[in-house]
């Protein structure tokens, strides 16, 4: 445990390929899990919207205290590998109950089998997503390599949501179109994209290791525990970044598949997505290039006025206008939104170190438990307020073969105004967060100087230089 042996860059691309299932499983039940069980299995959208907000109240539950029952776990595989490695095992297993196909069932044994296999399914990618949150910041010591560790990851992310989002859709159409069954359709799900997800958190278990320092003794199972870090000023601004940002993202994803339907119909949400995607990725390694050499805000912000810009030329486009225009818009918008998609989790090992130079202790699955809480919650919350303004704006659900000419100029503008209201209110908040953020590149090499000197046991005996300083850094991060 603890090792101090370099991260080699064949550990960083295994655990980086763990994000597949972060990006990419997010993705897949976002898609395809609410119209599986309303359009396929035969369940009313009503207890399907309930079936969902269900199990995410369960999930949100559940994060923080899996975070606090992860820091306390003491094994010679270290504290977070071993519920990476057994929950990628039940991943699979909850893949396949999730989308048994029981159309011929009654309603009330239906609704009771989605509901407990929703909340399985949810509780399994807790188990995986909590403690592979904190490995983020566990993995190395060195900050440039957990830097770095946290660009690739979330190339992966990317990259997996791409298909995760694409692939799915293709596969849905076969079945629609009948050339391929419903058990066909299952099986696809669940091996291609269980062995996709389930493989590299095996992986992680076995090839990677925790280097962070663990604390000698547990932390008690107390409710101040659960909110603890909300008590370091660094880590509730983080809170704020990252909610701004991934809410934005929800958005976004649920908004330009009815966009490029309804509002320019002669578009490609494909084509966008790729546009969007593409853009992030060519500028993954350019940010990880200046993400050593300037504070991590600056990157956050630096680039959302021309994201705003973008959105408002996407959200608006005119449908008779030239394609070519809107794509360039889209283009527009991904470049100036890649400093903010990337840096919320970069920054999140700052946060857990500014936790443990005040607290005198490394608790980082509470950090992880709250940042997965809140972001559950919001989500949630966020996708149901959209789909809540839709309807009121007379949004008409398709019947399948979808119809799509027919809605109503106000439904194509609520489309229009909920992709741009929200994403740019969300977005100048962020921006104005990230102004104001105080865990800067100086402030956290401060931050590392005297956690070392903690570590040492010589808090207690600095010099008058270094005890000002040290109170200094108190007053401007706690």
């Amino acid at each position: 445990m603890n090792e101090n042996k370099p991260l080699k860059l064949k550990e960083k691309l295994i655990f980086g390929w763990g994000d597949i299932f972060g990006g990419g499983g997010q993705a897949l039940m976002g898609v395809l899990y609410f119209y599986f069980i309303v359009n396929v299995i035969g369940i009313s959208a009503g207890w399907a919207g309930t079936i969902v907000l269900v199990s995410k109240i369960w999930d949100a539950v559940i994060d923080p205290f899996l975070g606090v029952i992860t820091d306390n776990t003491r094994t010679k595989f270290g504290r977070r590998r071993p519920y990476i490695f057994f929950g990628g095992l039940l991943l699979i297993i909850a893949m396949a109950l999730l989308w048994m196909p029981i159309v011929s069932w009654s309603m009330g044994l239906k609704i009771a089998y989605c509901i407990f296999t929703f909340i399985f399914y949810n509780t399994v990618s807790s188990v995986i997503n909590v403690p592979y949150s904190c490995m983020s910041a566990e993995i190395s010591t060195d900050p440039k390599q957990t830097n770095s560790v946290n660009v690739i990851r979330l190339v992966f992310s990317t990259v997996s949501t791409a298909v995760c989002t694409l692939v799915p859709t293709i596969i849905l159409g076969m079945y629609e179109g009948g050339s391929i069954t419903l058990t066909t359709f299952y099986l696809i799900i669940v091996l291609a994209f269980g062995i996709m997800f389930t493989l590299p958190l095996i992986f992680i278990g076995i090839y990677t290791k925790e280097r962070a320092i663990m604390p000698k003794e547990k932390s008690k199972v107390e409710v101040e525990n659960f909110y603890k870090p909300l008590k370091i000023k660094g880590f509730r601004q983080l809170l704020g970044l990252y909610l701004s940002q991934s809410i934005s993202m929800d958005i976004l994803s649920n908004g330009i598949l009815l966009f490029a339907t309804y509002c320019v119909a002669a578009a490609s949400s494909t084509v966008m997505l790729g546009i969007f995607i593409g853009v992030q990725l060519v500028m993954f390694p350019i940010i990880n290039k200046i993400i050593n050499k300037v504070d991590k805000n600056r990157i956050y912000y630096t680039g959302l006025p021309v994201a705003l810009v973008g959105i408002i030329c996407v959200a608006l486009y005119p449908a008779d206008w030239p394609l070519i225009g809107l794509y360039i818009a889209t283009a527009v918008l991904a470049l100036g939104f890649a400093g903010a998609q990337l840096t919320s989790w970069i920054i999140f090992p700052d946060a857990v170190n500014a936790g443990e130079l005040k607290f005198k202790e490394r608790n980082t699955g509470s950090y992880s438990g709250i940042m997965t809480f809140c972001r559950t919650t919001a989500s949630a919350v966020g996708i149901w307020a959209f789909g809540m303004i839709l309807e009121l704006t007379g949004y008409k659900a398709p019947v399948y073969p979808a119809t799509y000419a027919d809605q109503p100029d106000s439904a194509i503008l609520g489309i229009r105004l909920v992709m741009l209201v929200c994403f740019f209110v969300l977005m100048t908040i962020g921006f104005f967060i990230a102004r104001k953020f105080v865990l800067t590149k100086v402030n956290n090499e401060k931050v590392r100087k005297y956690l070392e000197v903690l570590h040492e046991g010589k808090l207690e005996s600095l010099n008058e230089a270094d005890k000002a300083e040290y109170e200094e850094l108190q007053k401007n991060i706690f």
